[in-house]
């Protein structure tokens, strides 16, 4: 049996490219109530270039860049309704406020200070609304 097909892909992490990770940081771990897991600066004393930032079984990666590009990531929540109140009581960026989407999906949207988009979705049949 080849590695190929014994091999299981475990998961994906978005890499958010960011013009200041500080404020990238601080805006996912007091907005959106994100955990920092590891930062990465090159030599000790360094200004931090790399940073893992997660939520139960979600993680998100920063890298800051002098050339940022907006991206999209999609994150699947059980209990959507009760993260979008907290995220917006800590005064996270709600582009979209939540609602019932006809994709079966009820979902909002959050845009970090580098406009990258954080969707944050359940299915609705999962949902008690």
């Amino acid at each position: 049996m080849s590695d190929k097909q014994s091999s299981k892909l475990s998961h994906i992490a978005p890499v958010f490219p960011v013009s200041d990770i500080a404020a990238s940081i601080a805006y996912y771990r007091d907005r959106l109530l994100f955990d920092v897991l590891f930062e990465w600066a090159d030599n000790d004393g360094e200004p931090i270039r790399y940073a893992v930032l997660g939520r139960e079984d979600v993680s998100l990666h920063l890298t800051q860049s002098d050339q940022p590009r907006k991206t999209t990531a999609y994150c699947f929540v059980d209990g959507v309704d009760g993260y979008y109140e907290l995220a917006k009581a800590a005064g996270g960026n709600i582009t979209e406020d939540i609602a019932d989407q006809p994709w079966q999906m009820r979902e909002f949207e959050t845009v970090d200070p580098d406009g990258n988009v954080l969707l944050f979705g359940e299915h609705l049949d999962r949902t008690e609304s």
